[in-house]
């Protein structure tokens, strides 16, 4: 019997990273989840989208990394897409790539941790410190996953 994956071909990957246009409030939050969601879905497309929530009082904006994967026509055309999101700016690629299986079966997002419950509840939402863990277990040099850690660090 052969391995499974004996004839896969390699999973494309791509990382960026942006500034939210405005603050987002937990509405604006679980329209994208849901919009991402439902894309990724039907195109096949896994990754991982960290947020880390800006600040009205100090008028920071938020930040984005995302890791997308899957075929490179898709995720190269979502990413395009992404690149003229009006509520994107300073949208930046990092790195692509490719890599022999994904590393993130399940789209998730993470939020920096907050008090706040109303991102807390949010079908998605989990610690930062949770993600690192699996970043440091699963591959612990490899390449991707030293950006989200550094995303992480900046926090």
């Amino acid at each position: 019997m052969e391995p499974e994956n004996i004839n896969m071909p390699p999973v494309f990957y791509l990382i960026y990273s942006s500034v939210e246009s405005k603050v987002f409030d937990a509405d604006m939050i679980k329209t994208l989840i849901n919009q991402s969601r439902e894309f990724n879905k039907q195109n096949n497309i896994t990754g991982i989208l960290l947020y880390v929530k800006g600040q009205q009082i100090t008028k920071s904006k938020g930040r984005f990394m995302q890791l997308l994967e899957g075929d490179e026509r898709i995720v190269r055309k979502l990413y395009k897409k992404i690149m003229n999101d009006t509520r994107h700016e300073s949208v930046v690629l990092l790195q692509i790539g490719k890599y022999d299986q994904c590393i993130f079966s399940d789209w998730s997002m993470g939020f920096e941790d907050s008090d706040d419950e109303t991102f807390q509840s949010i079908s998605g939402h989990f610690n930062l410190n949770d993600i690192i863990e699996y970043c440091n277990k699963s591959a612990p040099s490899d390449a991707p996953l030293q950006f989200l850690r550094s995303f992480y660090n900046e926090v």
